[in-house]
């Protein structure tokens, strides 16, 4: 499974952007700029007490375990996540925090 690490965050007008980096398991590492609206924050985080750097983790642990890693484009938005994946909007909040799942 592909290692994920955020290296950097900012806020932007209804929405955060992160550099993730993607550590593929063939070693390649590959940066990321990955966007969440507020509006899937809030779709995904229903507590809404999860950092949102979290909610983009498990976003792209959900989308790595159904897509090669090589595949990601250098931009994404985690909308683009629900359109890709099936059932992304239940896999999501379970990978937040898998331990209460």
């Amino acid at each position: 499974m592909a290692q994920i690490e955020i290296i950097e965050e900012r806020s932007e007008q209804g929405r955060w952007v992160y550099t993730a980096q993607v550590l593929a398991d063939d070693g390649t590492l590959r940066r990321h700029e990955v966007t969440l609206s507020w509006a899937d924050y809030n779709l995904w985080s229903t507590s809404g007490t999860d950092e949102p750097a979290s909610v983009v983790t498990a976003a792209l642990v959900v989308l790595l375990a159904h897509a090669d890693p090589a595949r990601l484009r250098p931009r994404l938005d985690c909308a683009t996540i629900r359109r890709l994946v099936a059932g992304a909007d239940d896999l999501i909040p379970a990978a937040i925090r898998p331990e209460h799942h």
